[in-house]
């Protein structure tokens, strides 16, 4: 009688632990609640290869009137494989072509995290590099799928995970998170109460073939919080894409600081620090999780997402196979 009790007893606590497993799974997977990200949210342009292994990572608008190969092209999409050199997809009209990117004679195959566009030139991150690629060269390569030989690269120091273009200034900047993505202790700034661990570099952009930058030096540095994934920058306004994992991701709008709170050194050269916190928040929302690279188009913020991808797709609880655009009044 005893035994039986026992057995009973054990039965009765694996039947609790399984039925309270059942109920997180579903309420994990089912209780999403996205309402006003739903309702404001407009699907843009299918992300491509999401199946193949593709994984979504750096976002910017495609320069309209960029050679007669770019026609119909709206937005670039870099990204990587894992057992597959990475990627810069050219979408928009119907296409989803694609060109890979060589240095050194060698197929690269970092994250390819940032991408932006200006003028006649595509600027992508590649670990500590930034790279640059005629717009010409980009939309030739893409619709054979060949790859672009690029030489050079502006080394900037440390890791960088996003990069934005606004105004003849280049932003990128690095990824922190504790444990996983650390910084350089000498990037973690305090300031009003608060304590950031990542550093944004801006840059000047060079109006030159030889050059990337006017200055290897950055002419402003932007502390920022951590998990960043992507940034734009639209006059004062400047947005954030942060996320991580299965959590949900944050969308914040921010004001440009308007006066630096000291001086960093770079490269030996002190530089003016800027520092953005709760005194610069403008507005934050939740939104699904795995937000990536975002850029501004006529009021209206667009986000990669790559929660769709193989990589990640069984474990999430919204997949977005699209990127997606937010009216102005979603941060209102």
């Amino acid at each position: 009688m005893k035994r039986y009790r026992l057995k009973m007893s054990i039965c009765g606590v694996f039947l609790a632990i399984f039925v309270a497993l059942e109920i997180f799974l579903c309420v994990w997977c089912f209780g999403a609640n996205y309402k006003e990200f739903d309702n404001s949210a407009r699907a843009e342009v299918a992300l491509p290869d999401l199946s193949d292994g593709f994984v979504p990572q750096g976002l910017c608008e495609w320069p309209s009137g960029s050679g007669d190969e770019a026609v119909g092209y709206t937005v670039a999409v870099s990204g990587y494989y894992s057992k597959a050199p990475s990627r810069v997809y050219l979408l928009g009209g119907g296409k989803a072509d694609f060109f890979t990117v060589e240095k050194d004679g060698k197929a690269l195959t970092t994250h390819f995290g940032g991408i932006a566009a200006a003028e006649n030139y595509l600027y992508l991150t590649s670990g500590n590099e930034i790279l640059r690629i005629p717009l010409a060269e980009a939309a030739a390569a893409a619709k054979t799928g060949a790859s672009v030989a690029v030489s050079g690269g502006l080394d900037a120091g440390m890791g960088l995970a996003f990069c934005s273009v606004a105004a003849g200034k280049l932003y990128v900047g690095e990824f922190y998170r504790a444990g996983n993505y650390e910084t350089d202790e000498s990037h973690h700034v305090e300031h009003a109460g608060e304590k950031n661990r990542a550093l944004i570099y801006r840059y000047a952009l060079a109006d030159s073939a030889e050059r990337i930058v006017e200055s290897e030096t950055p002419e402003a540095v932007f502390s920022v919080r951590g998990l960043v994934q992507g940034i734009t920058v639209e006059g004062s306004e400047v947005f954030f894409s942060c996320s991580w994992g299965l959590a949900d991701s944050t969308l914040e709008r921010h004001e440009m600081p308007a006066s630096p709170i000291g001086n960093i050194q770079v490269k030996g050269t002190d530089v003016p620090l800027y520092f953005f916190g709760k005194e610069t928040l403008r507005a934050s929302r939740s939104v699904p999780c795995m937000s990536e690279g975002i850029f501004l188009k006529e009021g209206r913020l667009f986000v990669l997402f790559e929660s769709a991808c193989n990589k990640y797709k069984n474990f999430v609880r919204r997949r977005i196979k699209q990127v997606m655009s937010l009216p102005p009044e979603f941060f209102a």
